[in-house]
Formats: structure tokens, C-alpha cells, sequence
């Protein structure tokens, strides 16, 4: 009897999570292919467009969590592009911020707690530090990219298929395929 009140618990926070990211998506800028896995509430945001591949999974219960672990997937501008490929996972607590672009491939693992920015949002001269926006370029992280926890992945980088980035890494620079890296600012520590 216990089991099925659990299972049913369950169930309602999982319609509940759906119900929440539907209303937090304004009517035609979120785009979804298939199936998506809400383990933890999603916020996708902003003036701009947020296309979600199939079988995206949003969360991971086991996994620290700030509050409710929210995922905040915003496209500020009008012409703004936050791009999901397909079986692609997210872990909690995850910010992906784009003035521009930013694309995640297929199949990508994104620990909890990463930042992904394609901007300065400020200028970094003194004279002009308080007008908006600052320096833009796109982020592409290309497929089966491992990114660790607590990773700060910034504006104009590519990271290359099937690389692994390091728990606690400041990714500055465009990372090659196929390597390990982490450090900061993260560099290729081996080949896979």
C-alpha cells in the first residue's frame, strides 16, 4: 500500500513539474522534439528561441541540490539561441545563458551546478563597465561532451566531440576533440 501512494506521489510531482515548465514557457519560443525527463523544474526564458532535441533529461535527484534545483535555460535577446541535442542530460542547478548562441550537442553530460555563457553582459573598460551588453560570442559544446560539476564554460568557445572537462574548470579557450582538460583556465591534461 505504501508502495503505490509513493508511486502516485511521484506521479503528481512529475505532472506538476510539466505543468510548471509550460507555463513558465512563453507560447511559441520553446521548441521540443520528443520526450523530455523533468527529474527537477525547468525555466526556459528570455526573448529568444530554446530548442530542446528528443529524450532531454533535466535533473538528477541523487545529485546536490540548491533549493529545488532548478535549470535555467535562457535566451535573452530577440535573436537569441539556446540549441539541446537529442539524449543530452542535465544534472541540477544548471544556468545556460545566451546573448547570442549557444549550442549543446547530442548526448552531452552536464554536471550540476555549470554555467554556460556566451557573453561579458558588460563592458570591461571603466568608461563604459555600465552599458549592456558587453563582448558576445557563441558557445558550441559538440557531442558526447562530459562537462564536471561546478564548471564555468565562457563566451567564443568550442568544445570538442567527445571531450571530458574537469569538476570545477573555467573553460576560456576552444578545447579539441577527443581530449581531457580541466584547470583554471582549463587546458588539455591527455589524449582519450
Amino acid at each position: 500500500m505504501l508502495r503505490f501512494i509513493f508511486r502516485q506521489g511521484r506521479s503528481v510531482i512529475k505532472r506538476w513539474r510539466h505543468a510548471l515548465f509550460w507555463f513558465d514557457c512563453r507560447a511559441g519560443r520553446v521548441r521540443k522534439e520528443g520526450r523530455l525527463l523533468l527529474n527537477v523544474p525547468l525555466k526556459c526564458d528570455g526573448d529568444g528561441r530554446v530548442s530542446l532535441g528528443a529524450n532531454v533529461s533535466i535533473g538528477f535527484v541523487p545529485a546536490p541540490m540548491l533549493a529545488d534545483g532548478r535549470v535555467r535555460l535562457q535566451a535573452r535577446g530577440s535573436d537569441a539561441r539556446v540549441t539541446v541535442g537529442a539524449g543530452t542530460a542535465f544534472s541540477n542547478n544548471v544556468q545556460v545563458i545566451a546573448e547570442n548562441s549557444v549550442t549543446i550537442g547530442r548526448q552531452c553530460l552536464i554536471g550540476d551546478a555549470v554555467l554556460i555563457l556566451d557573453s561579458d553582459f558588460h563592458n570591461l573598460s571603466a568608461a563604459g563597465r555600465h552599458s549592456m551588453p558587453g563582448a558576445v560570442a557563441a558557445v558550441v559544446i559538440e557531442d558526447n561532451v562530459f562537462i564536471g560539476s561546478r564548471t564555468i564554460v565562457l563566451k567564443g568557445v568550442t568544445i570538442g566531440k567527445d571531450s571530458v572537462i574537469g569538476a570545477g574548470s573555467v573553460v576560456v579557450r576552444s578545447i579539441p576533440p577527443g581530449v581531457v582538460a580541466a584547470g583554471n583556465p582549463a587546458r588539455v591534461i591527455r589524449t582519450l
